[in-house]
C-alpha cells in the first residue's frame, strides 16, 4: 500500500482542526513544533525566547485556522505566520540577545571556518574568533528584515525559491533580489573581520603569533 502525501494529511488534520477538533492541531504542533522553534531560534538567538515565539506562532495559527483555504501547503503557511511573528519581534526590539553561536552555515559568508567545529589554533585566533561570530550575527541583525527573512529561509532553513515565495509573498524574482542584497551586504559589512583572520591565519603559520 502507498504511503500516502503527507500534504493530505495536513489537510485533512485542517480540516478537522477547523472543525473544532483539538487533538488534530495538536497533531500539527508536534510536527512542526521543531521547524517553527528553528526559525524562531534563527530570529531570537536565546532558547527561552525562540520558545515563546514559537508558542506564539501555533496559537495565531490556532485562531487563524479557519482562514486557511487550502492555496497553499499548510507548511508553508505556518512558515508565513511563523516569519510574521519573528518579523513583528525584531521591530519591537532593536536588538536582539547576544548569540551563544553562530551557525556554521552563516559562518560560510565570512570566508572561515565555522567556529563551532573546531578548536583555535592560539589566543590571538580564539580572539578574533569570537569577534568574528559577533560581528556576523550583528551583521545579519542589520539587515532589513524582508532581506533577512530570505536569507534565513534560503542559507539556513533550505527552503527552494519557489517556497520562499510563497512564505512571504512575493515573485521568486524579488527572493533572488533581496538574497543577493542580504549576501552583498554581509560580505561588505564582514570584510574588514574576513582580511583580519586571513592576517593571523598567516600570523599563526608562520611562527606560531602575531
Amino acid at each position: 500500500m502507498a504511503e500516502r502525501d503527507p500534504r493530505e494529511i495536513d489537510l485533512e488534520k485542517v480540516r478537522a482542526s477547523q472543525a473544532g477538533d483539538r487533538e488534530a492541531f495538536d497533531y500539527l504542533i508536534e510536527k512542526y513544533k521543531d521547524v517553527v522553534y528553528a526559525v524562531a531560534y534563527r530570529f531570537a538567538r536565546d532558547p527561552d525566547l525562540a520558545m515563546d515565539l514559537a508558542q506564539d506562532t501555533f496559537i495565531r495559527a490556532y485562531k487563524g485556522i479557519k482562514s486557511f483555504k487550502g492555496r497553499s501547503s499548510f507548511s508553508t503557511w505556518l512558515y508565513r505566520i511563523a516569519m510574521n511573528t519573528c518579523i513583528d519581534f525584531t521591530r519591537k526590539h532593536s536588538r536582539s540577545v547576544a548569540s551563544q553561536a553562530v551557525p556554521e552555515e552563516v559562518a560560510e559568508y565570512a570566508d572561515s571556518e565555522p567556529i563551532t567545529r573546531k578548536p583555535t589554533r592560539g589566543p590571538s585566533k580564539q580572539v578574533l574568533t569570537k569577534e568574528l561570530g559577533e560581528q556576523i550575527q550583528d551583521a545579519i541583525e542589520a539587515l532589513p528584515e524582508y532581506h533577512k527573512s530570505v536569507f534565513v529561509l534560503y542559507e539556513i532553513e533550505g527552503m527552494s525559491y519557489k517556497e520562499i515565495a510563497d512564505v512571504v509573498g512575493c515573485s521568486i524574482g524579488t527572493v533572488m533580489s533581496r538574497l543577493h542584497y542580504a549576501r552583498k551586504k554581509l560580505r561588505v559589512m564582514l570584510e574588514p573581520y574576513v582580511d583580519g583572520g586571513r592576517r593571523v591565519e598567516a600570523a599563526d603559520g608562520e611562527n606560531g603569533k602575531i
